[in-house]
């Protein structure tokens, strides 16, 4: 009898949920005719954009290039072109110099090497550098030279006798 009744009452239960109301299905309404693609009338044509004074760029040609590897590890490259431009580098590996167990680069290189050109105001630049185990040396006239931070300190003679103070200028 328990059962029945419980039966009874998990039945009005679930009889008492509200059921899902569905909204009817759209109507669509019909596509609208539109107007045939219009005829596409030919671009016009644009005069080339003014060129300000110069009639564009000239290539920089490479009047001297050699590029050397021999394939033990070293190399060296110079080239020169025409607007005045050169540069030149070679590099040899240091001892140490390969790969360890784990695949990675052992040991560096030693690079030496100049560059040049002419500044916008015709003057000639030329930059020598170094780079190995010290890190990066460049050398040049146009390079800045840096504030010294310390300064000698003068030598003060130490004299016994009295000084007359100064009188003060001036009031404050």
């Amino acid at each position: 009898m328990k059962t029945f009744i419980i039966s009874a009452l998990a039945l009005m239960a679930v009889a008492d949920r509200p059921q899902p109301t569905y909204a009817p299905a759209p109507t669509y309404r019909p596509r609208p005719a539109y107007a045939p693609a219009p005829a596409y009338k030919p671009q016009p044509s644009y005069a080339p954009a003014p060129s300000y004074g110069h009639s564009g760029y000239k290539p920089i040609a490479i009047l001297e290039e050699e590029n050397v590897h021999p394939g033990d590890g070293t190399y060296s490259f110079h080239f020169n072109t025409e607007n005045g431009i050169y540069r030149s580098e070679s590099g040899v590996p240091l001892p140490g110099y390969g790969k360890n167990q784990y695949g990675q680069d052992d040991g560096s290189y030693k690079q030496e090497g100049s560059w040049s050109y002419t500044d916008g105001y015709g003057n000639p630049v030329k930059v020598t550098f170094v780079a190995d185990e010290n890190g990066y040396q460049p050398s040049s006239d146009i390079l800045p030279t840096p504030v010294p931070t310390e300064y000698p300190t003068p030598e003060v003679s130490y004299d016994n006798s009295y000084q007359q103070p100064q009188p003060a200028y001036g009031k404050y």
